[in-house]
């Protein structure tokens, strides 16, 4: 069966246009009896509808229904047939709000997306919202941390940013750095920076949860040494220069382990420049950012364990904060 993957390329579309079709009610025109629409029916009204060249494989359709109804998006309503032909599925999503706003439904679309196509697809997407930071200390020195794209703002690690001689984050130009404010927690100890441009930015992520013991988690950043290439921590190993990924699960709940704040571990190891990336689940939510011990906070990273800071503190600091002071600061195009 082919991966759940190719069908985002070969496939414009298709789980929003999946939970749009099993949402609408088919009646029986004598009876007026409720009637299940079948997977197999779905592939025909998806080839007709786009004028694919091939019919999607009612199996691997099966299979993206399979993985809304465990993310409570769609019920099963019946299973059989060949090849899972004519199983039948109900989505009680509403459509209405939906169809009416482009915006709603560019957003619906790619929540859908990141929930069917999984970890790959979102590497993939998150690409472009994930940016390295080059940090110039006094000493001249160059270091790489991560920001990305959230809420109209960047996010990073305070570190990547403050005490730096010069700043360059890729992506943005340094007048629109030079211009924009640098938000920081009240709890000096927490090592997270908003930055609030002044003129909104075309584009960010916006999607963020709780996370929970055990949840699927993968993190983003660029690696310490610019050209370092590392591994996908996933089943299939993927390299990617500079930008890495790599997939963990949520282990526990690190209460007041040196700030007083709740944060959590994963099993991914955070180093150098991966530090103010996002750590993000396996629906496309933002649920925290990647962080470094300070000294003498014991050997987490040594066990395999990375400290991530929950997104909560983040969604907090863009409407309760201070300012960083920025004024000896170089900001330069990178």
């Amino acid at each position: 069966m082919e991966e759940l993957i190719s069908y985002s390329y070969k496939y414009p579309d298709i789980p929003y246009e999946i939970t749009l079709f099993f949402s609408e009610i088919k009646k029986d025109p004598t009876s007026n009896y409720i009637v299940n629409k079948s997977v197999k029916e779905f592939c025909s009204y998806y080839k007709d509808k786009y004028n694919t060249k091939d019919l999607p494989q009612p199996r691997v359709i099966a299979k993206m229904c399979d993985v809304l109804c465990e993310n409570l998006m769609m019920t099963v309503v019946h299973r059989g047939g060949v090849a899972d032909m004519e199983n039948s599925y109900l989505c009680t999503i509403t459509f209405e709000e939906i169809i009416k706003k482009p915006a709603f439904a560019y957003l619906f679309k790619k929540r859908l997306n990141y929930v069917v196509f999984g970890f790959k697809y979102i590497y993939e997407d998150f690409k472009k919202y994930v940016l390295p930071i080059e940090h110039t200390d006094s000493k001249d020195d160059k270091h790489l941390g991560t920001g990305f794209l959230y809420s109209n703002g960047l996010v990073t690690a305070r570190h990547c940013i403050d005490g730096a001689k010069k700043i360059a984050i890729k992506g943005i130009g340094s007048e629109y750095l030079k211009t924009a404010r640098y938000k920081i927690p009240k709890n000096d100890l927490l090592d997270i920076l908003f930055i609030q441009f002044e003129n909104r930015i075309k584009e960010s992520l916006i999607f963020s949860k709780e996370a929970n013991v055990l949840d699927e988690v993968m993190t983003l950043g660029y690696p310490k040494i610019p050209g370092f290439h590392s591994f996908l921590t996933a089943e299939h190993a993927k390299v990617a220069s500079r930008y890495t990924a790599s997939v963990g699960e949520i282990v526990a709940n690190a209460e007041d382990i040196w700030i007083r704040e709740d944060l959590f571990l994963i099993t991914a190891k955070i180093r150098g420049g991966n530090s103010g990336g996002p750590v993000v689940s396996n629906d496309g939510s933002i649920v925290g950012v990647s962080v470094n011990l300070p000294e003498g906070e014991g050997d987490y990273d040594n066990l395999g364990y990375g400290t991530v800071i929950p997104v909560k503190y983040v969604n907090d600091l863009i409407d309760n904060f201070e300012y960083l002071d920025t004024s000896k600061i170089d900001f330069v195009d990178f």
